[in-house]
């Protein structure tokens, strides 16, 4: 597709439209954009607790994604990042969930104990923090991501938009260009 002189491709125009959606319903739910971004800066775990950001790219026209996990500590370093690549993906929401399973099992194979997850994915934060059986179409990766939450000691998932961010999304695009886990 073609802009104002600009080529774009319709992934891109896809997870724009995807992305000013979710903000849209973000700004409907909390207030207005200013604020949303407000209340979503930076905050330091407590000391012992890691926050993990994850965070996905998916490409439509090959149903492939690539989760990317970003572990920090309470001073901000980054503690471990890895990128993983996952072939037939059914869409950007499954993509964004098997994101979270991915950085739970990377938080085992690290050996963190206290957990926050931070996603981009109101859908499927919401999801998580319910107590409700998942009855949709990712009930298997709910129940696995259910599961993988009994090795740690605490866990909690919080909504953080994509823009507060921008690091640990550059991250997931990066991983687009690896075939092979990355850590």
């Amino acid at each position: 597709m073609v802009n104002e002189g600009l080529n774009f491709d319709m992934n891109e125009i896809m997870g724009f439209v995807q992305s000013y959606a979710q903000d849209f319903s973000i700004s409907r739910v909390i207030g207005s954009p200013s604020k949303v971004l407000r209340n979503f800066l930076w905050r330091p775990p407590t000391i012992g607790t890691i926050k993990l950001n994850f965070d996905t790219s998916f490409m439509d026209s090959t149903n492939v994604s690539i989760a990317r996990v970003l572990a920090t500590d309470r001073e901000g370093q980054i503690v471990g990042a890895c990128t993983y690549p996952s072939m037939d993906v059914a869409n950007a929401f499954a993509a964004e969930a098997r994101a979270c399973e991915r950085a739970l099992y990377f938080a085992l194979d690290m050996g963190f104990k206290k957990l926050i997850l931070e996603g981009d994915s109101l859908t499927n934060i919401k999801n998580l923090n319910s107590n409700k059986m998942d009855r949709s179409i990712f009930r298997p990766i709910s129940q696995s991501i259910w599961l993988l939450e009994r090795h740690f000691e605490e866990i909690a998932c919080h909504f953080v938009p994509r823009d507060v961010n921008r690091a640990a999304h550059a991250l997931a695009m990066n991983g687009r260009y690896r075939h092979t886990p990355c850590f």
